[in-house]
């Protein structure tokens, strides 16, 4: 599987090189090993495989469970290491998938708004991804995406310094901490995108 994985990572950096103008900044930011959440904007289809190719780890992405109904897709979205959430509540068997992802030091993927921003705005954090982050501990790598219009604008792919929300640890938060959290990771993406 991880074979499939890497050449396709390679066919999908080159042709981006080839079709597509393209600015990566910040991958020194990118830990080299070790678990990580990658926390990024989204505002197109190209997102994952945009984000996946200039990044050099594995990403389990967190992938709406509509895209797992069609059988090949399914077969696709796992081979490249994608796990189902539920959107509209927090998934207890996605955020599960995810630790585990995350005990074996792997990277997840995830995008906080939980679905596409019609108008490139950025929105407010699921408290899904807040959950993840307060119960894994691992830091967190913002990435601010510019994919909206790829064949005419090209893509932009910001990789910020990891965080952690260590002030949100080892309790149980109210809604209000919750979101607050949220807030700090969406502040995190949205310095990447000015």
């Amino acid at each position: 599987m991880d074979r499939v994985y890497w050449f396709t990572h390679g066919v999908l950096k080159g042709a981006f090189k080839l079709f597509l103008r393209q600015k990566v900044t910040g991958v020194e930011n990118i830990p080299q090993k070790g678990p990580l959440i990658v926390v990024a904007n989204h505002i197109s289809n190209f997102d994952p495989p945009v984000l996946g190719a200039a990044f050099n780890r594995k990403i389990h992405y967190m992938a709406k469970s509509e895209l797992f109904e069609n059988f090949f897709l399914e077969k696709i979205m796992r081979t490249y290491g994608a796990f189902p959430v539920e959107r509209g509540r927090p998934d207890t068997k996605a955020i599960k998938s995810a630790l585990r992802f995350i005990e074996q030091e792997e990277a997840i993927g995830i995008f906080p708004e939980g679905t596409r921003s019609r108008d490139g705005t950025l929105g407010r954090a699921k408290l899904g991804s807040v959950l993840l982050a307060t119960k894994s501990q691992a830091p967190l790598l913002p990435v601010g995406l510019k994919t909206r219009h790829p064949f005419k604008e090209g893509v932009e792919v910001h990789f910020g310094k990891p965080f952690t929300l260590d002030d949100y640890y080892d309790r149980k938060l109210d809604r209000s901490e919750m979101k607050e959290a949220g807030r700090i990771i969406m502040k995190e993406i949205g310095k990447l995108l000015d």
